[in-house]
């Protein structure tokens, strides 16, 4: 053991000496965190009827990312088709919000 991890060790156990309630306080609160961490309870959900379908809002986002993806690739090819196939990935997108 080098003289540089001995008086490390050695104002670590000073400062334990000195903070020895916090540490403790610290400690306490770990154990009461751990012990809850089990019990989780989920909240309540309130209105529930208002919330969006996840299934249909994620096909939806699948489907307005592959018309996007598709006209990008038309870029280089044909710039209206691209334009076109952009605006209506946009549209399916405002189509998406709403589901």
């Amino acid at each position: 053991m080098s003289l540089r991890d001995y008086d490390g060790w050695r104002r670590y156990g000073e400062w334990m000496k000195k903070n020895h309630e916090n540490y403790q306080k610290q400690m306490s609160d770990r154990e009461i965190m751990n012990a809850k961490r089990g019990t989780y309870i989920p909240p309540e959900v309130k209105n529930i009827d208002q919330m969006p379908d996840q299934k249909w809002h994620r096909r939806i986002s699948f489907l307005k990312s592959g018309i996007r993806i598709i006209g990008y690739v038309f870029i280089p090819f044909n710039l209206l088709t691209a334009t076109v196939l952009l605006i209506v990935s946009e549209a399916v997108g405002i189509i998406e919000e709403l589901v």
